[in-house]
């Protein structure tokens, strides 16, 4: 069986906005409002946004993937030419 907060973090990443409330968090689940905010601390890729919304962390490592896909692109079209001759 996966536990609650796993099913929350891929609740939560499933939905369009990638946020819930935690009413819809709570129905979904089936356990008490209360018992929400527990399961988002006990998850490394949610946060809380006040009492009442839970959305999904973004990942730092698209932009440091895009970063360095660009330094990769200059290098290969400007520097790489002059040094071949």
């Amino acid at each position: 069986m996966m536990p609650l907060q796993v099913k929350l973090q891929r609740v939560v990443k499933a939905t369009k906005d990638e946020a819930m409330t935690v009413e819809q968090a709570a129905e979904y689940l089936k356990v008490p409002k209360q018992y929400i905010p527990v399961l988002v601390a006990r998850s490394d890729d949610l946060k809380m946004i006040g009492d009442e919304t839970i959305i999904a962390k973004r990942d730092k490592m698209n932009s440091w993937l895009i970063l360095t896909a660009v330094v990769v692109t200059f290098f290969v079209i400007s520097i790489l030419p002059g040094l071949m001759g």
